[in-house]
């Protein structure tokens, strides 16, 4: 009787353990940054030769955390094949991080036409409601983009002092 109950728990703890990335709702307001590194989506062909290069060389072990970092990104970016897709920066709702949300061009488009100047200068903010699969811990995949709603509220931004890019 105990093996046939230790059976049980061990297939039942297998099935719970599945790696595969859960499907979760994303609400959050978009977000502009000065830096925006991710992909290679609307970069020079030169520029993708030199990161392909620099990836293709470099021994991570002996880099900066900062690049391992980057490294990994890269690596998870490919596996799920997000190279050349968009994306933005979301500030969540539920507990104030900042994410990346890639997507596919044609729900990209709907994004891109808020500009955060018109955006701050009429104090109005775009919300996301998404269904998101999560790649990592602040990396997601729109499945449905459900709305974009402006509403009222600050659109934040890092870097005040610097020039800060709209998402084209």
């Amino acid at each position: 009787m105990k093996l046939n109950r230790l059976i049980i728990f061990l297939i039942i703890f297998c099935f719970s353990c599945n790696h595969e990335p859960k499907n979760e709702i994303l609400i959050g307001d978009l977000y502009f940054s000065f830096f925006r590194i991710g992909n290679y989506y609307n970069q020079p062909d030169s520029l993708i030769k030199k990161y392909e290069d620099y990836f293709s060389t470099t021994n991570f072990e002996t880099v900066s955390k900062e690049e391992k970092e980057l490294f990994e990104q890269y690596k998870l970016l490919k596996k799920h094949d997000l190279l050349y897709n968009p994306f933005v920066e979301i500030l969540t709702e539920k507990d104030s991080l900042i994410v990346k949300l890639y997507l596919e061009k044609q729900d990209y488009n709907k994004i891109k036409i808020y500009k955060r100047q018109d955006l701050q200068d009429n104090d109005k903010k775009v919300r996301i409601f998404s269904k998101v699969k999560r790649i990592d811990n602040k990396l997601y995949f729109c499945e449905n983009l459900d709305s974009l709603k402006v509403i009222d509220g600050k659109t934040f931004q890092i870097q005040k002092k610097l020039r800060i890019e709209d998402y084209n």
